[in-house]
């Protein structure tokens, strides 16, 4: 009788096809692990030009911790309204990208309805994989390198993006959907997710199962966007 959409930074565009709108962006970004490394540091880290976590083989994950590309899409004009305040709190780290990734081509070609005999968009492109910045990779390695000289004897052996599905004021939309009943969101989590998750998860379940709330959902109710 209930259904949950935490389809992360495809979210917008599903929602958008049952007449919901969620004001949400995708934010580009980039990420590399390393081979083992002997007496590195076991503290993650978020700093000035970098982040970095140890990971379980002895590696690190490591990313420009300031840095994050976002794609103008025709979304972005759809939304620029709501996203500007954001925009000019946080500009220094966010680098506008209007070409060289083909992401304006690519989201203007695609469906924003469709009916079940139709082919959907996630059919068309099933793994959002993006590339990473290599600017942003060589970035947020050579500072970390700086700040622990131990890791200049590692290899970088893998690097990747990821778009962070954002909202305007970076605050997840955990909440039912008014105008249709069964219907709830959890996404919009802003980069943020992996550390509020396990409560975010608990949460969006009492709100599913309408179990008294374990904390109070007001916040993170979708209609803040439009009523106030």
């Amino acid at each position: 009788s209930a259904v949950v959409v935490a389809g992360g930074a495809w979210s917008r565009l599903f929602l958008g096809n049952a007449g919901v709108s969620l004001p949400q962006l995708k934010v580009l970004n980039s990420v590399l692990r390393t081979s083992a490394v002997q007496d590195g540091p076991e503290t993650a880290i978020w700093s000035n030009g970098f982040s970095l976590r140890k990971r379980l083989d002895g590696g690190y994950t490591i990313a420009n911790g300031t840095e994050n590309i976002v794609d103008i899409v025709p979304d972005t004009l759809r939304l620029g309204l709501k996203f500007l305040p954001s925009y000019l709190q946080e500009w220094r780290s966010l680098q506008l990208r209007l070409t060289g990734s083909g992401r304006w081509r690519e989201e203007a070609a695609q469906d924003r309805r469709w009916t079940p005999q139709q082919t959907t968009p996630f059919e068309n492109a099933r793994v959002l994989d993006p590339a990473p910045s290599q600017k942003a990779i060589k970035q947020g390695w050579e500072a970390a390198q700086r700040a622990f000289p131990v890791l200049q004897g590692a290899d970088v052996v893998q690097s990747w993006g990821g778009m962070i599905d954002v909202t305007p004021d970076a605050v997840p939309v955990i909440s039912q959907v008014d105008d249709l009943p069964g219907l709830f969101v959890s996404t919009g989590y802003s980069g943020h997710g992996f550390g509020i998750g396990p409560a975010a998860g608990r949460l969006t379940a009492d709100l599913v199962t309408g179990d008294a709330p374990v904390v109070d959902p007001h916040e993170f109710r979708l209609s803040r966007f439009w009523k106030k």
